[in-house]
């Protein structure tokens, strides 16, 4: 069973977990590789204009408004609950806010096309990975790439069978990025040994 541990992740975990959940059917929405490879309209970890720690709520819907997708978003505010608040469009974007704050905390968003191969082309190997297991009767496996430098977590498509198999084809099901997530975080993360089997 995989033994690695992410601790105090908080925004970035939330965001990647609020992608992967089952949600109702929605607009698709056009994301391509939300800038992550291509630098269009602005690279890690800025999304679409959207930089966490610096841009504000009002600025955030007045990009969703110009990219003509805001009518395809909702607002969700669970931090009476301990949660997080921030506004979800469809199941391949979220905004987190910081908390009793209009500042973004982070984004998450579902790419399209992106695999393993190409991550590592752009950015080189991860600064580690996390082997996790979800699902409660039947179990799935997935990894998520660390990525300090440009603030971000990568995840990977998820598994059916452990041990996890990394191949260059490997797709990146979702990225979030978070400003609190940088070389002076500590993680208990596995070591990247390249392509192969995990652990």
């Amino acid at each position: 069973m995989p033994n690695g541990c992410v601790r105090g992740i908080g925004v970035l975990v939330a965001l990647l977990l609020t992608l992967s959940a089952c949600v109702p059917a929605t607009p698709t929405l056009d994301i391509g590789d939300g800038g992550f490879l291509s630098g269009e309209p602005c690279g890690p970890p800025c999304f679409w204009g959207i930089v966490p720690g610096q841009t504000k709520e009002a600025e955030v819907l007045e990009i969703l408004q110009k990219r003509g997708i805001l009518e395809a978003c909702e607002g969700f505010n669970k931090e009476t609950e301990g949660g997080s608040r921030g506004i979800k469009c469809g199941s391949q974007l979220v905004i987190g806010f910081n908390k009793g704050s209009d500042l973004v905390a982070g984004v998450g968003f579902s790419p399209s096309d992106i695999t393993v191969q190409e991550v590592i082309a752009k950015y080189g190997e991860p600064s580690g990975i996390y082997l996790g297991v979800i699902g409660v009767h039947m179990f799935h496996y997935q990894m998520i790439m660390a990525y300090p430098r440009i603030l971000a977590l990568v995840r990977l498509s998820v598994q059916d069978k452990w041990p996890y198999i990394l191949e260059p084809s490997t797709p990146v099901t979702n990225i979030a990025y978070d400003v609190v997530f940088d070389e002076n975080f500590s993680y208990n993360w596995e070591k990247w040994h390249g392509y192969g089997q995990y652990p």
